[in-house]
């Protein structure tokens, strides 16, 4: 990973974040389940509006996070593609691994998308909670717990409960 400029944390209404960035985007976006640590300084006015489309989009207002920057660098091509395909994806809509493979240009690579998911250091931004087993379960959590994703997809998901 590129070293990061600076890094803050945040709550929202589904769980603390941890974010952190370079001079070209976002390049880490995690749950936070500790105490939280350092904070940044000065956020630039660009972090701190990707903080406030997040906090809205964690408390159930879903927002375009598309054009929020990201700096992808030190994931592979492959990875940087499937990061791709899953930011085309609008909230609320999933995707199977295989349909993510293909769209990624390698059909047939479901696994390696699994294995692009489970990596994913930047959580919500590259919406990996959206990929779902091809029987529509929920498949693989990269973030903790398949209870958890199920609520991300649920927040975006307006009139849905919430477990």
């Amino acid at each position: 990973m590129p070293a990061p400029m600076s890094s803050l944390s945040f709550a929202t209404g589904l769980s603390r974040l941890r974010l952190a960035w370079t001079a070209e985007g976002i390049c880490l976006l995690r749950f936070v389940d500790g105490p939280d640590r350092e904070e940044a300084a000065q956020a630039p006015a660009w972090v701190m509006e990707a903080v406030r489309r997040l906090m809205a989009h964690l408390a159930g207002q879903p927002q375009d996070l598309d054009g929020i920057p990201l700096d992808l660098s030190e994931l592979t091509p492959f990875q940087q593609r499937v990061a791709q395909v899953l930011r085309s994806t609008q909230p609320g809509q999933t995707l199977t691994y295989g349909e993510v493979a293909l769209l990624a240009g390698c059909p047939g690579a479901a696994r390696a998308v699994g294995q692009a998911v489970k990596a994913n250091p930047i959580l919500i931004l590259v919406p990996c909670h959206r990929v779902v087993a091809a029987n529509g379960s929920g498949g693989w959590s990269a973030f903790g717990t398949p209870k958890r994703k199920a609520r991300l997809l649920a927040l975006e998901r307006p009139g849905r409960q919430i477990e």
